[in-house]
C-alpha cells in the first residue's frame, strides 16, 4: 500500500510575521547607527573646541604683558564668534595690522591673535562648503578670555617693589550647541542664552596661571 506525503510550505501569514520581525530589527540597527554618528559628532566637536581653547592660551603666554587685551576682547558678555564681535572682518579689511606677513607691537599681536581666533571659531578654516555654508566645523562656537576672581596675586600700590610679580589665573572658554539637552554647564558663562535652551550649550575650558612683572 502507497502513503502519499503532502509538502508543506510557508503559508502568507508566516512570511509576513518574518518581515515585521526583520523589519523591527533593521530599524534598531539603523537607530544606533544614526546614535553612534550623532555621539562621533559631539566628541568631534569637543575636540575641536579644546584645541581652539588651547591655541588661544599659548598665544596668550606668548604675549603674557598684554594679557589684558585678550580678556578686553573676548569677554563673557560679549563673546568672540558672534556677527555682532568681528575682528576677523576687520582683519580681512586690513583695520586690524596682519602679523603674519608685517612686523606688529605687542598690542597689534593681541588684536591679531583675537581675529584670528573669532575667524577660527566661525569656521573660516573650513574648506567644505555646502549650500553657501562653511560645514565641519563646530556649531555657533563662542569664545571668551576670563581673569578668575579671586585667584592669584594682585600687585601691590605702584610702584611696586623690585621683583614683584602680579601672578593671576585665566580661563580660556570655548562654547558650542550641542545636538540633545543635557546639564547646563557652570565652569563659565561663556556662550550663556546664546542657544535658547542653556542644556544644549556645550563647554570646554582651558585654565592656566600667568606670571607678569609689576609696574
Amino acid at each position: 500500500m502507497l502513503t502519499s506525503h503532502k509538502a508543506r510550505g510557508f503559508t502568507l501569514i508566516e512570511v509576513l510575521v518574518t518581515l515585521v520581525i526583520l523589519v523591527f530589527g533593521l530599524l534598531g540597527i539603523a537607530g544606533l547607527m544614526v546614535k553612534g554618528q550623532r555621539a562621533s559628532f559631539e566628541a568631534y566637536q569637543r575636540q575641536q573646541a579644546l584645541a581652539l581653547a588651547t591655541d588661544m592660551a599659548e598665544r596668550i603666554k606668548s604675549n603674557p604683558a598684554q594679557v589684558d587685551l585678550y580678556t578686553a576682547g573676548a569677554t563673557v558678555g560679549a563673546p568672540l564668534g558672534t556677527a555682532s564681535a568681528d575682528p576677523y572682518s576687520a582683519l580681512l579689511t586690513n583695520s586690524i595690522t596682519n602679523c603674519g606677513a608685517a612686523a606688529c607691537t605687542v598690542g597689534e599681536l593681541a588684536a591679531y591673535d583675537l581675529a584670528l581666533w573669532d575667524g577660527l571659531l566661525k569656521g573660516y578654516a573650513e574648506t567644505v562648503i555646502a549650500g553657501g555654508q562653511l560645514v565641519g566645523g563646530i556649531i555657533n562656537a563662542r569664545g571668551c578670555v576670563q581673569n578668575i576672581a579671586g585667584l592669584g596675586a594682585a600687585c601691590p600700590a605702584p610702584p611696586a617693589p623690585a621683583g614683584s610679580m602680579d601672578t593671576r589665573v585665566f580661563r580660556v572658554a570655548v562654547a558650542w550647541q550641542g545636538n540633545d539637552p543635557t546639564v547646563a554647564p557652570t565652569a563659565s558663562l561663556c556662550g550663556q542664552n546664546q542657544y535658547g535652551d542653556d542644556t544644549l550649550r556645550r563647554l570646554v575650558v582651558v585654565d592656566f596661571m600667568l606670571s607678569t612683572r609689576c609696574p
